[in-house]
């Protein structure tokens, strides 16, 4: 990842960061980029996937049943947001 890019993932992300910070941040996610290209380089043909990491541990992770819960009238959680478009909520757009 380039500076460039960075610039523009964090106005995406509404970040504000000075010279210095997309100095170093470009520096550290090339670090992180470089561990996931060494990563995806080893070999895993004939290497099963697992589910759990060790055996016997598929029963503390038991799904739980699904049950209806109450949940908050649409008019009260509507009263709580900063701006609205008719009956929904107004957010800023983040496709260019």
């Amino acid at each position: 990842m380039n500076k460039k890019e960075l610039v523009k993932i964090s106005r995406l992300a509404r970040l504000k960061l000075s010279e210095q910070e997309l100095e170093r941040f470009t520096d550290q996610i090339e670090v992180v980029f470089d561990y996931f290209n060494r990563i995806s380089r080893i070999d895993t043909k004939g290497i099963e996937p697992l589910v759990y990491p060790l055996d016997g541990m598929e029963s503390l992770s038991a799904l739980r049943e699904d049950k209806d819960l109450e949940t908050q009238n649409k008019e009260e959680l509507l009263k709580l947001a900063p701006e609205l478009l008719g009956n929904e909520y107004k957010v800023p757009p983040v496709v260019e």
